[in-house]
């Protein structure tokens, strides 16, 4: 099967140039491979996912069961890095979006929409499952979203238990909620992160209750191994991605976006800006120094962005890089003759839809060329589930090496904690 190919002859910058960022990287590049598959002891623990085959089991066997249910609506209630993996796959392949439904905020008039549909469901004899996932287990609007659809359950069904699963750290308050009340339950890694956990049950469990082949997305993710953790950044696209970023931030490009090329893939461009975010975004490097690093990550989609920001991308302040992520092969609709709106666009007649994207894509990348604005491309041969893990794997490996450059922690955001700590306070009146 083919990979993803990655590109950077438009970046501005020689490959000789980032060869004392690649002598940098050579103690990191062996970590990183010594680490990968090795458990979980350690804070790379998410390259141990795509080969544990416990995992797999044990998601694969409760997956099975729940379907059993035939649910007409599957809830996920979780935030960030508990859903947005789960969200950025289905949308890429188009699978369950009918039945999946996402409760990552308290916002009441999307939630009451939601809770409508659910009920409508339950009163009609259809089932409902709802996956509760949070790392801490102590997230305010995930717990106030599970006591509510946990009470819609309850209200219909006398076994409502066994339309609930929870996912959590092994020693959280939601995992002793689980166990006391026998819920189905699946455990996070400690040292998996949440922006690192697509790959973990966090991810794995609702796609394979939605129809998405895990078997084949695990596969993708662990066939970048070698790829990842080669020794030269021109055979390693993580690493040589990292070095890019990192040498063009020195140069004063703060803000990175990711573009991508198709509705369907927006999702991953959502997915990695709170993957970048969150890692990168540091007020204290690994020594306890005061540094205030990061780069701001941006999501576009073509061809909607070129008629809203395109103009200020091209023509305003040169500090933007940008990735482009692209499909070699998508299915293709022909553009019909004899209309009345044949003699418009003239051009365009007797082409098709994936022709006229990729003339938009070639002339939206020698115009980024002529305006000297620096990017670099993907290009995924196919939207599948195999090479969406390949494009999630390499990106969260090139966070962990960009991590690395920066001299701070790519796995821990302090600083998330400090509005948690504050909304307590207000609603306990301290």
């Amino acid at each position: 099967m083919s990979d993803i190919t990655f590109f950077t002859e438009h970046t501005g910058i020689q490959l000789q140039e980032l060869d004392p960022l690649q002598d940098r990287l050579e103690d990191e590049i062996g970590r990183i491979s010594a680490a990968w598959g090795r458990g979980y002891d350690t804070e790379y623990a998410s390259l141990t996912l795509p080969s544990d085959q416990d995992l797999i089991s044990r998601v694969s066997r409760l997956a099975e069961n729940k379907k059993a249910l035939d649910p007409a609506m599957v809830i996920v209630v979780g935030i960030g890095g508990s859903n947005l993996g789960t969200m950025a796959i289905l949308q890429a392949l188009g699978v369950g979006q009918d039945i999946a439904y996402f409760a990552d905020t308290v916002d009441t008039p999307y939630i009451l929409r939601m809770k409508e549909k659910a009920e409508q469901h339950l009163q009609e004899g259809r089932q409902v499952l709802v996956v509760v996932i949070s790392k801490s287990g102590s997230t305010a609007e995930t717990i106030a979203n599970a006591q509510l659809f946990v009470s819609l359950l309850k209200k219909h069904r006398t076994d409502y238990n066994n339309y609930m699963v929870i996912i959590s750290d092994d020693h959280s308050p939601l995992a002793d909620v689980a166990h006391e009340h026998s819920f189905s339950y699946l455990a996070i890694p400690k040292h998996v992160g949440g922006r690192y956990s697509v790959f973990s049950a966090v991810g794995l469990f609702p796609l394979a209750v939605l129809g998405v082949d895990i078997i084949a997305l695990r596969e993708g993710a662990q066939s970048m191994k070698e790829t990842c953790t080669a020794p030269d950044l021109a055979h390693n696209p993580a690493a040589l991605s990292a070095a890019t970023l990192y040498h063009l931030y020195q140069k004063e490009f703060r803000i990175h976006d990711t573009f991508v090329l198709g509705h369907s893939l927006f999702g991953i461009a959502q997915w990695y800006r709170q993957l970048m975010a969150e890692s990168i975004g540091k007020e204290e490097n690994n020594q306890g120094q005061k540094v205030h690093v990061g780069i701001t990550p941006t999501t576009s989609i073509g061809s909607v962005d070129l008629h809203s920001v395109a103009q200020l991308y091209l023509a305003g302040p040169n500090i933007q890089s940008t990735t482009f992520i692209t499909v070699a092969n998508q299915q293709d609709i022909a553009v019909p003759s004899d209309t009345a709106f044949d003699n418009v666009v003239p051009m365009i007649q007797n082409r098709t839809f994936n022709e006229i994207m990729d003339a938009i894509t070639i002339g939206m990348q020698k115009a980024y060329i002529h305006a000297d604005r620096p990017f670099m491309t993907i290009e995924l041969p196919e939207i599948s589930a195999y090479h969406c893990g390949q494009l999630l794997q390499m990106k969260m490996v090139e966070i962990m090496y960009l991590g690395f450059l920066f001299d701070i922690n790519p796995f821990n955001q302090p600083q998330v904690e400090s509005y948690k700590k504050e909304t307590r306070k207000i609603l306990s009146h301290e």
